[in-house]
């Protein structure tokens, strides 16, 4: 299965239910986990307010670094803040 294969098996059709187990076992990278978009969301913002970074939302997601970015800047997070570390 190639990358781009494993992130569209990772991604579900947005159906309005939010799954708050699916997005905390994603959130703290327990297993992937399929995420509909809302949830994908949502587990971006609680690994940065946990004091993540966009690096470690691609890692825990399977998204890649553009998405990441873009999951963060959708939060309202900083691409450049020196005080953020990995440690979520």
């Amino acid at each position: 299965m190639t990358a781009l294969a494993a992130q569209r098996h990772l991604m579900l059709t947005d159906d309005g239910i939010i799954d708050p187990i699916a997005v905390e076992i994603a959130a703290r990278g327990t297993r992937p986990v399929a995420l509909t978009r809302g949830e994908r969301q949502l587990a971006a913002a609680q690994i940065l307010a946990r004091g993540g970074t966009p690096n470690l939302i691609s890692k825990r997601l399977h998204v890649s670094g553009s998405t990441a970015l873009t999951l963060a800047a959708r939060c309202g997070a900083s691409r450049h803040d020196p005080a953020r570390h990995d440690r979520a």
